[in-house]
């Protein structure tokens, strides 16, 4: 899927706000172990998607080759 510059720059931001309330749930709920794990796991997850998304955003796109005859002409 190709998203656009700006759909990209809104879903940067969503991760990042994502991230920021979850980092700050983990340290409030600092005494019940088990949410703080799934909170740590969901953290890891959308830093990783995170980093994928910054990994993919500038890569250059592979050449796309239309014959004249796709276009209706003669080959």
């Amino acid at each position: 899927m190709i998203k656009t510059g700006l759909e990209i720059v809104r879903q940067h931001k969503e991760y990042e706000e994502k991230i920021a309330e979850l980092s700050d749930a983990v340290v409030r709920l600092e005494e019940y172990n088990y949410t703080k794990s799934i909170l740590r796991d969901e953290l890891s997850k959308l830093r990783a998607d995170l980093q994928f998304l910054e990994d993919t955003r500038f890569k250059p796109l592979d050449p796309i080759v239309i014959h004249t005859s796709l276009l209706g002409g003669k080959s």
